[in-house]
């Protein structure tokens, strides 16, 4: 009886619940199109500005690398996917920004953002979220940004009531971050 057990527990650690039952389904690389979401360009500086006035420099990293979907249950279907992944690492002891696009879904491009510990959906296609605004134009620094999605973070509110955290972004396809209003009313803006 013993060694049953022991046989079935090693089997299960090996080989999971469902040893060759799922099938993977390959998506592919990511299109040339998903690129184009995050303008971010790998080993390039970008400056944003505190509404104190400090001027902080964040250095790029991007990387594309594979993943496969994590199913902690028995799936029928595994998902191989590829996942770009931005990071924006800052000069100064405040947060970094990541950004990951996916194709993980096959009808849309998965596409976060984190400022932190928060993150933000962005939309790929306007019918994707409710945690945004859609504006034809925003005035942000004296200048003129169109096509402005702004972001409310999908966490915080609810878990960190008496904590600072990035609140709302405002983001750009072309530009990237425009500005990250905090919930002590502190902003951080590109700066160009």
């Amino acid at each position: 009886m013993r060694n049953t057990i022991l046989i079935i527990l090693v089997t299960f650690f090996f080989f999971g619940c469902c040893p060759g039952d799922s099938v993977t389904i390959d998506n592919g690389h990511l299109p040339e199109k998903a690129f184009g979401f995050i303008p971010y360009q790998d080993g390039r500086i970008y400056k944003f500005k505190h509404s104190g006035g400090l001027i902080i420099n964040y250095t790029t990293r991007r990387e594309t690398r594979e993943e496969w979907n994590h199913c902690e249950e028995c799936c029928k279907y595994v998902y191989k996917y590829e996942v770009d992944a931005t990071t924006l690492t800052p000069d100064y002891p405040v947060f970094d920004f990541g950004f990951e696009i996916s194709n993980m879904d096959t009808t849309y491009f998965i596409f976060t953002a984190r400022v932190g510990y928060y993150q933000f959906y962005i939309p790929t296609n306007h019918n994707q979220s409710e945690y945004y605004e859609l504006f034809d134009s925003v005035l942000i620094s004296n200048k003129f940004y169109h096509d402005v999605f702004k972001l409310k973070s999908n966490y915080g509110s609810y878990y960190d009531k008496d904590s600072i955290f990035a609140d709302s972004l405002y983001y750009s396809y072309e530009r990237g971050i425009l500005q990250i209003k905090m919930t002590n009313g502190e902003k951080y803006t590109i700066y160009e």
